[in-house]
């Protein structure tokens, strides 16, 4: 999804040329939790969509298959995701896809030192359970749609990023500026009961790494604007779109609210290859991608 700031955000600290992820529906339906601006509906900022692969191909955005080998499994996650539209779409939740990107982010040594990274996990960890704590939430983003679908959960292992991620150039930016409206905006788009958690985490990163959400305002800034990458998604890093289904799936289980589409990717209970969907309309396929695989960290 070039060029669309949290997608390209999420993508640039997971480490997987994924930023999207939806669930087939049968007849050329995708069910996803996407951000849309509608001109008939003007506050809408959307939630969970059914669409045709058209509308993701009309986008230039490639679309992959990958397959859940049980039908079963499969077809209780569609009636899942019939469940959840009901009574209405829900709401994209951007704080949510903030507080993966801070989770992520808690293992990089570049931007925090192990200790502080490991509070700063944990504090996402809560503030991404609280809204576990709220069964008639209605915000979604795209990754915790298809794991509450499928009723699976994620070990804490299955959290850490692939090492050898290369951020893209951001944009110069006063310190602390970017960081303060980001601080601003989750401030005011947060329920009170999810409110509390997210405060203390905020409040750490303020402590244990100051310059934080300033960086991930200059990410979706760089993002928005596109610096630092003239090709598709898949090209952006070692470009893995295969998975990996290298860590430990035992363990802690972290709330739905914390999984990404490269989690997705790498889950033991999906298939071990992708494969590219095409049709009039697709956009031609990525070119290939140079360099070395991502190592594992």
């Amino acid at each position: 999804m070039a060029g669309e700031p949290l997608g390209e955000m999420i993508t640039r600290l997971d480490g997987s040329a994924f930023s999207h992820s939806g669930l087939a529906l049968g007849d050329g339906l995708i069910a996803s939790a996407h951000q849309s601006y509608l001109a008939s509906k003007p506050w809408d900022f959307s939630g969970l969509r059914a669409e045709e692969f058209g509308h993701f191909w009309d986008k230039g955005q490639s679309v992959y298959r990958l397959a859940v080998p049980s039908a079963e499994a499969r077809a209780r996650a569609v009636a899942a995701v019939h469940a959840l539209r009901v009574p209405d779409d829900g709401t994209f939740c951007v704080p949510k896809i903030l507080i993966v990107a801070i989770a992520l982010a808690s293992f990089d040594r570049s931007r925090v030192d192990e200790e502080a990274g490991a509070t700063i996990r944990e504090l996402a960890i809560e503030a991404a359970r609280a809204w576990e704590g709220e069964p008639g939430s209605r915000t979604f983003f795209c990754a915790e749609v298809v794991a509450r679908a499928f009723g699976e959960r994620f070990p804490l292992s299955a959290l850490q990023p692939p090492g050898a991620i290369r951020p893209a150039p951001a944009p110069p930016a006063e310190d602390g500026v970017l960081g303060k409206a980001v601080e601003l905006y989750l401030d005011a788009a947060t329920g009170d009961a999810c409110q509390e958690s997210l405060d203390r985490l905020v409040d750490a990163l303020d402590i244990e790494a100051p310059a934080f959400l300033d960086t991930v305002g200059r990410d979706i800034l760089a993002s928005a604007r596109g610096v630092g990458h003239h090709r598709g998604m898949a090209g952006r890093y070692a470009g893995r779109l295969t998975p990996n289904k290298g860590w430990e799936t035992t363990g802690r289980l972290l709330p739905s609210a914390l999984v990404t589409p490269r989690m997705l990717l790498d889950a033991p209970w999906t298939a071990d290859t992708v494969a590219r969907v095409d049709g009039p309309g697709a956009p031609p396929a990525p070119a290939p991608v140079q360099g070395p695989e991502p190592t594992a960290s």
